[in-house]
């Protein structure tokens, strides 16, 4: 943008203010930096991780490949170790999930190299001025002053401190606010700030036993150790103790050198690998500082023209290495913000109103994000200084079974919300997992829709209970079901007498089980007692079809493992067994829980190996299509035969899964499909090669069931509206039926009206989802709107399938741009 009389004065020459310079300078707004250190780097002892959420903001500004060059060992390998310094629990090839997920590594250096890279990125340098330290500030009407010790001053227009946690703009804030608006600052904020713990930050070189490219959490108790190669033979390590109780504000210790030294002597026969003591560490440090960890958000940020950024407004432990990233973040926040105000103004300038308006977004933008990443950090160290009898259990019991999703999914609610520049091009970095701003729209919870959703699953499945099972045997359908078990016959609807098998697997529990499907299911399919009901038959059973490929694919997800939708042979055997009407609202209710949080859409945990995609549609051809035309097969000694069939089919959607298995195997030994991904680490390039075969799949059946559906309409032309009422509108219930194929055939009518709405509801929280999740834009109005004529045109068996269809496809994307997705099997990232 063009330069505009605009000037922000920026105390503090860290890496929140020389960030916030460079976005600046980037954007034409005139600026200048006060440092109070005779020296634009100091060297204080102090390392800086750099994560994918700091890394993509330095990518915009141009400092990225300088920043990773000067690291020269991103995390390749992180470890958890006991007091003996033993891991158990390690993350191999850290830095390639890293890349491939977020499209930064994890590097460690020294924090004056951060420092010194963004300084020379700066092309005024003039503009940076050492040795100045506030003295006061004065804020007026039009602009704002700062004078330092020296006696200078500089005038701009609004000042913000990036200059630490005991920051003098905060003072001098406050102190403007008690004199003009004493409400402004809490009476408790002064003394509000904790630290719980205390740390020895250090830098040591030529340390052997470090592996490079290494970063170690040590548990013990009530104390911990963070240990991080860094580049050249430097070793980056922190010892940090839960000193016993919290201290506030002014409460809150300083240290000394000597306490230093005498805390570190402590600890110097601590196993920090099961080679390298801590001793080994201190005794070859280059620089060190002893100090308290306050960790705070405040609750005001800015007065008038004033603000604060980075430790001066939200302060970080450094476990995580969140606080000079999201001092970052911050600033990017401001840069954002202030580039949009100045563009809509005419005069160049703002007026303080329109600043605070500036001030109020950026805090509003940042405040939750803050404080929940140091709650989190707060937790972790927690946990890693074991402080509890349950969470030591869990330091000791259960960290070291944490799944690397779990890991995975902590990094996407980590990085994924992270700020950018607005203004400056994303640079063209594969990555699976796009950030919120570079989607359609920021993510958000369902929020209490979701308990709605959950009341209408719910509802269904209490609904058909009571019209399945409860009216099953209120309507004397059970009594006819009795009588014919009792004498061992059927009545069909032409008044035939229809002897029942008694045996089919020679073992007995399972065979009465099985004579007493046979009896509900052969007034079905042997003979019907309306001319309406092979038709609603026939339908009901092509609807099924789209809806077991559904179950079979999300039950091989690599997502769905370990959870409910991993069984789908469970839950076949239970709508077999219940009615689907009954059973579906439940397994979609597990559905829709399982697939609530952003993490469940990862790309690469989307994806089914190719021999399994391959596998499925000839799995649900010979276990489902197949047993289910033998049941309707003109056969000699067609009942008795056909008893056989109807007790063969009932585990039909069974079948499909184990025949799945089965076919998967074969495919895979005979060189068909590629292997299944370790964990969630499908490869970019290879992990939508199961696409093709699942769209295949969803379009057969839910061409099928498409099929049977103009076929229903084609009948409703020629036979009026009273023949597809009598087929698909139940009457009640509860009514008492004359036959047992009128029972049978009321059943069926309430069980595919519940499964049908159940199937539907499904399908619009799935678009709703995408939508949420700024994956999709399609807003849950157009895929109420689609589904509802989708059901009209097509059936709601075929509907769902067009649905997972399209579904797929979005949910394989693996980039996003600002102005819209690009699937990554139309575009290399």
């Amino acid at each position: 943008m063009d330069q505009k009389p605009f000037k922000v004065i920026i105390v503090g020459g860290s890496i929140a203010g020389l960030s916030l310079a460079l976005m600046l300078e980037r954007n034409g707004i005139d600026f200048v930096i006060l440092e109070a250190y005779p020296s634009i780097a100091p060297q204080v002892g102090a390392s800086f991780a750099v994560l994918p959420n700091g890394f993509r903001i330095l990518d915009q500004l141009g400092c990225y490949e300088t920043v990773l060059e000067t690291a020269q060992y991103p995390v390749d390998k992180f470890h958890f170790r006991d007091s003996q310094g033993k891991s158990f629990w390690t993350f191999d090839n850290f830095n390639e999930a890293s890349l491939r997920r977020h499209g930064y590594p994890i590097a460690f250096l020294d924090r004056r190299m951060v420092i010194e890279i963004l300084y020379e990125k700066i092309q005024d340098k003039s503009k940076v001025i050492t040795s100045q330290r506030v003295e006061s500030i004065e804020n007026g009407s039009l602009s704002a002053t700062v004078t330092t010790t020296t006696g200078k001053t500089y005038t701009g227009n609004m000042v913000i401190g990036a200059d630490g946690i005991h920051s003098k703009v905060r003072q001098e804030m406050w102190k403007a606010a008690k004199k003009i608006d004493p409400t402004w600052i809490g009476p408790k904020e002064e003394s509000a700030l904790p630290a719980t713990y205390a740390c020895i930050f250090g830098i040591s070189k030529g340390v052997e036993g470090i592996e490079k490219g290494t970063l170690s959490s040590v548990f013990n108790e009530n104390f911990s150790y963070l240990i991080a190669s860094g580049p050249s033979d430097l070793t980056y390590w922190f010892l940090v103790r839960n000193m016993g109780t919290t201290y506030y504000g002014a409460d809150i210790p300083r240290f000394t050198k000597e306490e230093e030294t005498e805390f570190a002597k402590e600890h110097f026969n601590d196993q920090v690998t099961p080679t390298l003591k801590y001793s080994a560490l201190y005794e070859t440090k280059i620089a060190s500082v002893y100090s308290t960890l306050p960790e705070y958000v405040y609750k005001k940020w800015h007065f008038q023209r004033t603000m604060t950024i980075g430790d001066a407004s939200h302060k970080f432990e450094p476990l995580t290495g969140q606080g000079g990233n999201n001092a970052m973040e911050t600033a990017a926040s401001l840069t954002n913000h202030l580039v949009a105000a100045l563009k809509n103004c005419q005069s160049g300038t703002l007026s303080s109103a329109e600043i605070t308006k500036i001030f109020e977004s950026v805090q509003k933008e940042r405040e939750d994000r803050a404080w929940g990443l140091i709650r989190a950090c707060h937790n972790r160290q927690r946990l890693e200084c074991m402080e509890t009898p349950v969470l030591k259990f869990m330091a000791k019991h259960v960290v070291s079974h944490y799944p690397k999703s779990l890991v995975l999914g902590k990094w996407i609610d980590t990085y994924s919300p992270a700020v950018s520049l607005n203004m400056l091009p994303l640079p063209h970095r594969p990555r699976e997992i796009a950030y919120f701003d570079e989607r359609f729209r920021t993510p958000t919870s369902r929020g209490a829709a979701s308990i709605m959703l959950y009341a209408v699953y719910f509802f269904l499945a209490w609904l058909g209970h009571r019209q399945l099972s409860t009216a099953l045997r209120a309507n004397g359908t059970m009594g006819f079901v009795r009588q014919a078990l009792q004498s061992q016959s059927v009545l069909l609807p032409e008044g035939v007498e229809t002897p029942l098998r008694q045996v089919y697997t020679g073992i007995g529990p399972v065979d009465l089980f099985l004579r007493i499907i046979v009896t509900i299911f052969l007034p079905t399919v042997a003979n019907f007692s309306a001319p309406e009901q092979p038709l609603q038959v026939l339908y009901f059973l092509a609807f099924m079809l789209p809806i077991i490929a559904i179950l079979t694919v999300e039950g091989f997800r690599p997502r769905n493992k370990w959870t409910l939708l991993a069984i789908p042979s469970i839950w076949a055997f239970l709508y077999q067994l219940r009615g689907i009407g009954m059973i579906a609202p439940l397994c979609f209710a597990s559905s829709t829980y399982i697939s609530s949080h952003i993490s469940y859409f990862t790309p690469s945990t989307r994806t089914l190996p190719e021999s399994t995609a391959r596998a499925i549609l000839p799995a649900l051809v010979l276990g489902f299509i197949v047993p289910t035309i033998m049941l309707f097969f003109p056969l000699a000694d067609a009942l008795n035969t056909r008893q056989v069939f109807i007790a063969l089919w009932q585990p039909a959607p069974i079948y499909v899964v184990v025949l799945t298995q089965i076919f998967s195997r074969v495919i895979k030994s005979i060189g068909w499909g590629t292997p299944a991904q370790a964990d969630t680490t499908a490869a970019e390039g290879e992990s939508n090669r199961d696409i093709a075969h699942l769209q295949t799949l969803y379009a057969v059946a839910g061409g099928v069931a498409a099929c049977f559906h103009v076929a229903l309409l084609l009948t409703w032309a020629t036979s009026g509206t009273d023949f597809i009422t009598k087929a698909f509108i139940p009457s009640d219930a509860f009514a008492q039926v004359a036959t047992l194929a009128d029972g049978v055939f009321v059943f069926f009518q309430n069980d595919f009206l519940l499964a049908a709405a159940a199937t539907l509801l499904w399908c619009l929280a799935s678009v709703w989802d995408l939508y949420r999740l700024g994956v999709s834009n399609v807003s849950w109005q157009v895929g109420l709107a689609g589904l509802i004529l989708g059901s009209v045109a097509i059936g709601p068996g075929a509907t769902a399938a067009a649905v997972w269809y399209w579904r797929e496809e979005v949910m394989s994307r693996t980039y996003f741009l600002r102005h819209g997705p690009v699937s990554s099997s139309t575009k290399s990232v």
